[in-house]
């Protein structure tokens, strides 16, 4: 059996999987989703939640890694031993096909034979979906369904693991990028610096992050965004706000982009807010190094609350 040495410079491993769908009959109740990955997520008119990965072939990142014990995959092959400083530096893989060992405190095996299970299909739902590149936990209870990272007790980190998901229009979106915990007291995580997306949803969303960043795109309302440092992009393209959005971040810009007909009441709080559009200004006010404004355009039937703190409001004008 050969053994090659591997220096980790970082902590990279690298995933095949097959762009392939997973489909999931749910048009009514609230898709929850309890997760820090990236997600690009489209409404449309139809019944069924469909999630599809998106890594690339050469994506990386870890399987498992917890305080005791580390997991690695690569090219088909599973590493896995003590979590010491020796063992970040040096790992040894047997890359012989079908061969598997024990060595010291690792144990080494290789599935590199991918003929023998063409025409097969692996059972189980949690390997269902890891054969599909789908690495969160997906259940449904109580008019809920619930996509969740799997990663309670562990250190969880992502890198270039990202789904497109589109769902009804008939739902309720409620997306929270903090695992939906009061505190990650136990846990790492580290987030992705891609931006989230959704786009062309008309249900109700409500959405709590810490740091990510996030796109809506013909997110027709009622919205509701809570985030502590990240940036929130909104742009009405096609359509226009119809419902209440309410959008509040802490350190984070708020960048907001509606067609010059829109029927909005904006009510924006920033340390500073820069407009091209032609509103009725019907309150200014400077106060604790912000800009507090109500601004007006139309008959101002949808309301808008954009509170950034200490960030900028950008409100432009649709080309």
């Amino acid at each position: 059996m050969k053994k090659i040495c591997i220096v980790i410079v970082a902590v990279l491993t690298v995933i095949t999987v097959n762009a392939q769908e997973k489909k999931i009959k749910f048009n009514k109740g609230t898709l929850k989703i309890c997760s820090t990955k990236n997600f690009k997520i489209e409404g449309y008119n139809g019944s069924e939640v469909i999630v599809k990965s998106l890594h690339d072939n050469k994506s990386s990142f870890p399987l498992v890694r917890d305080a005791n014990r580390v997991a690695y995959k690569t090219g088909g092959v599973i590493v896995s031993g003590k979590n010491t400083s020796s063992s970040r530096k040096n790992i040894s893989v047997a890359r012989a096909k079908n061969i598997s060992s024990t060595s010291g405190n690792y144990v080494f095996f290789s599935n590199r034979d991918e003929d023998k299970k063409k025409g097969l299909k692996r059972l189980g739902k949690k390997q269902e979906n890891k054969e599909l590149g789908i690495y969160f936990t997906i259940e449904e209870k109580e008019g809920e369904l619930i996509f969740k990272d799997a990663s309670d007790g562990q250190f969880v980190m992502l890198s270039n693991e990202s789904y497109l998901i589109k769902i009804p229009n008939s739902i309720k979106l409620n997306w929270d990028t903090s695992n939906c915990k009061k505190s990650n007291r136990n846990q790492a995580i580290f987030y992705s610096n891609k931006t989230s997306s959704l786009s062309n949803f008309n249900g109700e969303v409500e959405l709590t992050t810490s740091l990510s960043n996030f796109k809506l795109t013909d997110v027709t309302g009622p919205v509701s965004i809570n985030s502590i440092g990240g940036n929130v992009s909104v742009e009405f393209d096609k359509k226009l706000p119809l419902q209440l959005y309410s959008v509040y971040t802490n350190n984070g810009f708020i960048d907001i982009t509606i067609p010059s007909n829109s029927d909005v009441n904006v009510e924006a709080n920033g340390a500073a807010i820069y407009s091209d559009l032609a509103f009725n200004v019907l309150s200014d006010l400077e106060f604790d190094g912000q800009q507090h404004m109500k601004l007006k355009l139309k008959r101002g039937k949808v309301k808008m609350k954009l509170e950034a703190g200490f960030g900028t409001i950008y409100l432009r004008k649709k080309k």
